[in-house]
């Protein structure tokens, strides 16, 4: 076995040799621990759960470093009869597996149920759909990647709430499971603390939400309250309250020049850094992509100008570096599913929550967060105006 191939499995090696159900009762180090439980079957693949189990070890560390609080993850993998699971995009990467038919597990804080092959995940198996039924009211998020959604479909948790799965899968879920809302397009779909991810799905975006406060178990968003209620407000100002970070310097940039292109290779230009190295940066910084963040940083203050000015929406688009009132329209509609003139025109207090999953974990669509109040009066007056 390769060197990557044994740092692959280590990711994902269930904690201790036993199979018990209960939360461990000591860990090494200080800090928060969370528990983590994986869902396999045969023909899943691991690949994915590694990369999203690594980034979440990443992101946290990267939290710890500015302040945040030390998580210690606890994962325990479970499979139908337990033993050994391979992965079948390499035989190289398995896991060892818990058996279902042991006790149950409890108060687990992330449940994750794998992706696999469309024969895989569409077989039936009744023991995999009890389990399920029984651990999932005990889970505070629940994600289940790709076609992990037709297997809670299967154990009947999907009924009635709104899902994604891989576009080749989603006719299928849609035709078997007609109780399940099948949203084709999105990434990410969230409805209570159930995520369903697409092939489009960025993983490490997903890791920064999961690193995030999660809502009760089984709570689905009605009215105001929000399928994601998230408040970044100390990461972020954490991030950009400090001068010496690249995150800061950018943003500070972007802001003093708004209405301008701001082309990722114009930005690294102006830190005088490759267009590589201000993504690597960025990206471990904020936990978003920089042109991701700046399209959200766009949209959040195209939202603020179409509440707090009357400027035609054309010329908000403009002043935003959106070229055009059709871009904003576009960009609105993707995110929000609604248009400018429809936000600006209802009352406020029938005005919807902008709860996009990406724009939610940085703004909350009603107010400016202080790190971004701070920002905009240093470049105000670093800009002269």
């Amino acid at each position: 076995m390769t060197k990557t191939a044994m740092l692959a499995v280590a990711a994902v090696a269930p904690v201790g040799d036993d199979n018990r159900a209960g939360a461990p009762t000591a860990l090494p180090g200080r800090g928060q621990v969370r528990r983590i439980i994986i869902l396999t079957y045969p023909g899943c693949f691991l690949g994915e759960i590694i990369k999203l189990l690594e980034m979440l070890a990443a992101l946290n560390d990267f939290a710890v470093q500015h302040g945040g609080q030390k998580v210690q993850f606890v994962t325990q993998i479970y499979s139908s009869v337990g033993g050994r699971i391979s992965s079948p995009a390499s035989r190289m990467i398995h896991a060892e597996t818990l058996t279902m038919r042991g006790p149950v597990p409890v108060e687990t804080d992330l449940l994750i149920v794998a992706h696999g092959t469309r024969a895989a995940a569409a077989a039936p198996n009744p023991l995999l759909s009890r389990w399920l039924q029984a651990v999932c009211p005990g889970a505070k998020q629940i994600v289940a990647l790709g076609s992990g959604a037709l297997r809670m479909a299967a154990a009947g948790l999907l009924n009635h709430r709104q899902a994604t799965t891989h576009s080749a899968l989603a006719p299928y879920l849609a035709e078997h499971y007609p109780l399940v809302s099948v949203n084709v397009p999105a990434a990410l779909q969230i409805d209570g603390n159930i995520l369903t991810t697409s092939e489009h799905i960025d993983l490490r975006e997903l890791a920064l939400l999961l690193l995030k406060e999660p809502l009760p178990p089984n709570r689905p968003a009605q009215g105001g309250e929000q399928a994601l209620q998230l408040d970044t407000t100390p990461v972020m100002a954490r991030v950009f309250t400090r001068h010496d970070t690249i995150s800061h310097r950018v943003t500070l940039w972007w802001l003093a020049h708004i209405d301008e292109d701001l082309s990722m290779d114009r930005s690294a230009r102006f830190l005088a850094m490759s267009e590589r190295s201000l993504r690597r940066h960025f990206t471990l910084e904020v936990g978003y992509s920089p042109y991701l963040f700046l399209l959200l940083l766009r949209l959040e203050l195209a939202r603020q100008a179409l509440i707090d000015t009357d400027l035609p929406i054309d010329k908000i688009a403009r002043r935003g570096g959106l070229h055009d009132g059709q871009q904003l329209a576009r960009m609105f509609r993707k995110f929000f599913k609604i248009t400018p003139h429809q936000y600006r025109t209802q009352p406020r207090e029938a005005r919807p929550s902008l709860d996009h999953p990406l724009y939610a974990a940085l703004f909350n669509g009603r107010a400016i967060p202080p790190w971004l109040q701070e920002l905009q009066c240093d470049a105000a007056s670093h800009s002269g105006r």
